[in-house]
């Protein structure tokens, strides 16, 4: 016979039975290696007489191997099983006398056994009914686990429930080990995902806290621009608005006029500069809303042009408009920032393309029911650029080179705004340049058609400089009949500069140096308008004006203009819901307070508030 492998399963069965002579009989059936040399010979014969072509010791390689061991009482054959337990080494199939006096009977052996062991197979075995099926059922309950078998048995009925039974027995230990199997592995991935959703629980707890203080983190960065805005703007203030005085002051000489000019002409080029760096900032934050208006794209270059007259003369170019006729007559965006990418790219042309050409065209490259997509450039003949700088070109603060820096100067700025703008608006910018040739810039935009009854909305004009110098004259003439006004701002050069702007328009001034002086005065004495600003002690502008609409006071509609140094939609929107009229922001120029004067007060000429 064949041995088994080492790791091969293990077929063990107990004989539990008092008499001695049944164990031998089991010896018999299930050792084949106890066979006699009789009993052999026995089998060679019948093998002949029946043409059998097998060998004897093939026959015994075919048999299966048991390991046998022997209890001659019940406690006994229950105390094996249980060790056999304890050890990792059960048995497969007990075969059980029913009658073991004295002691336990088989009945009560297989009820105790199957307690310690539920998986082994038993077999009682018996030549008398001492107890009925059914009342075997009573005590052991139902299992296909417990069989009987009558006494005298047949040697191959005892061969093949041994092996029956324990190929059953061992077909169920690995289904067993593999549900085992299963669960251990259900287990590790259910720790693995317990532990996975854990972490992922915990990413996401640090992702809202990160989240949370990128918010914050850009609510500050908010208060620190509105800070830095009105702080700026503010000492910016008093250089342009000083500066202003000084160049319309009759009796300034001629050789200081050269310098207040050089004064106001920093001061302005500061200014964009910020606004510039506010701009982007903004831009960057998502605070950038656009609109969606009809407006006259013909409109819009033509106001681009006039605009860049100056600019013309400064750097000795030459601008030239293309307009394709099939251009629609209206179309549906935001002029404002469609005309501030063209203006900026429009200005990096002038500025690269000193003494040349450069050509502003408007085409339509592709027309669809409802929209038009719209390829605005800009050429020039320029000094050019690499592949490389084109690359980078639209990063903030980015310039070709340091050398571009020196000699053309800017913040590097211009072309990120456009960059932020396109995004904002679904379009895109194409650049092609070649050093020494010049550079095209390409602005591609797909917007909306306005319904056939739309209205266009004006092309909001900026001034040329002719025309901001007429318009501070008249200002500086303007006379509203010594009406009131009070003045409300913490800067003290501020409310000096301010004071001078409103005597020179013919108004009677009365200071108030924060928002509860402001509040006081507003209530108890006649005012035709109040210019608040926003940032101040005690009680800021905001809540000023509240205060004020909330009294009881007969002043309390008097007109309130905001004056502040932060030129954000949010605090326009924030100083509308508080209650003011109007909006105005610092640096203070004479002409524009004077507009917004005559909305909201009558001149001695008789012009009326709205």
């Amino acid at each position: 016979m064949i041995e088994p492998h080492p790791n091969a399963p293990r077929r063990r069965i107990l004989v539990i039975d008092d008499t001695e002579s049944i164990h031998s009989d089991f010896e018999k059936v299930l050792s084949p290696t106890s066979s006699s040399k009789s009993e052999r010979a026995l089998e060679e014969l019948d093998r002949l007489m029946f043409d059998d072509e097998r060998s004897s010791e093939a026959e015994t390689e075919l048999q299966f191997s048991f390991e046998i061991d022997h209890a001659y009482q019940g406690e006994e054959g229950y105390q094996k099983i249980k060790d056999a337990c304890q050890t990792d080494s059960p048995y497969t199939v007990a075969f059980v006398d029913m009658r073991m006096p004295p002691g336990w009977d088989g009945l009560k052996t297989v009820e105790e056994v199957f307690k310690v062991d539920p998986n082994i197979q038993l077999v009682i075995c018996s030549a008398y009914s001492d107890y009925s099926w059914r009342q075997i059922i009573e005590r052991v309950g139902h299992t296909d686990r417990l069989l009987i078998l009558k006494k005298p048995f047949d040697q191959a009925e005892v061969y093949q429930l041994a092996v029956a039974l324990s190929e059953k027995w061992l077909a169920e230990k690995r289904t067993r080990d593999l549900l085992d199997d299963l669960e251990r592995k259900v287990e590790t991935r259910t720790t693995q995902i317990t532990e996975a959703n854990q972490t992922l629980n915990k990413l996401n707890t640090e992702l809202q806290i990160a989240v949370e203080e990128a918010r914050s983190a850009e609510r500050a960065k908010g208060r620190f621009l509105a800070t830095m805005s009105h702080e700026i703007r503010t000492t910016l203030n008093g250089i342009i608005g000083a500066s202003h005085m000084l160049n319309h002051s009759p009796s300034l000489p001629d050789s200081d006029r050269e310098f207040a000019n050089i004064i106001q002409t920093s001061g302005d080029a500061l200014m964009i500069i910020i606004n510039d760096i506010l701009d982007y900032s903004k831009y960057e934050s998502g605070q950038l809303e656009l609109e969606r208006t009809p407006f006259s794209l013909k409109d819009l270059a033509r106001e681009c042009t006039n605009l860049m007259d100056t600019a013309l003369t400064k750097h000795n170019v030459t601008l030239n408009l293309e307009q394709e006729e099939t251009l629609p007559e209206l179309v549906v965006g935001d002029p404002a920032r469609i005309r501030q990418v063209v203006l900026n790219l429009l200005n990096n042309a002038f500025k690269f393309g000193r003494d040349g050409v450069v050509t502003l065209s408007l085409r339509t490259e592709q027309r669809k029911d409802d929209s038009v997509v719209l390829n605005i450039e800009i050429r020039d003949e320029g000094i050019g650029m690499s592949p490389s700088t084109i690359e980078r070109l639209f990063s903030a603060f980015m310039q070709a080179d340091s050398s571009t820096t020196r000699e053309y100067g800017g913040t590097g700025l211009g072309l990120a705004i456009c960059k932020l703008l396109a995004d904002a608006m679904n379009a895109r910018i194409d650049v092609t340049s070649e050093l020494g040739k010049g550079s095209s810039f390409i602005f591609v935009l797909e917007l909306p058609l306005p319904t056939d009854n739309a209205k266009p909305v004006e092309i909001e004009k900026t001034k040329t400089e002719k025309e901001e110098t007429d318009s501070v004259q008249k200002a500086v003439h303007q006379d509203f009949g010594s009406k009131r006004i009070l003045l409300v701002d913490d800067n003290a050069i501020n409310r000096k500069l301010g004071k001078r702007f409103l005597k020179q328009m013919k108004f009677e001034v009365e200071l108030a140096e924060n928002g509860l002086e402001a509040y006081e005065k507003a209530t108890t004495e006649d005012f035709d308008l109040v210019l608040m600003d926003l940032q101040m002690p005690e009680l800021d502008g905001i809540a000023a004006t509240r205060k004020i609409r909330e009294s009881d006071s007969p002043r309390s509609d008097v007109p309130i203009v905001a004056l502040t140094a932060n030129a954000f939609a949010e605090v326009k929107e924030q100083c509308k819901d508080a209650g003011m009229q109007d909006f105005i922001t610092k640096p203070l120029r004479v002409n524009a307070l004077s507009e917004v004067l005559e909305r909201w007060i009558p001149t001695s000429e008789g012009t009326q508030s709205p």
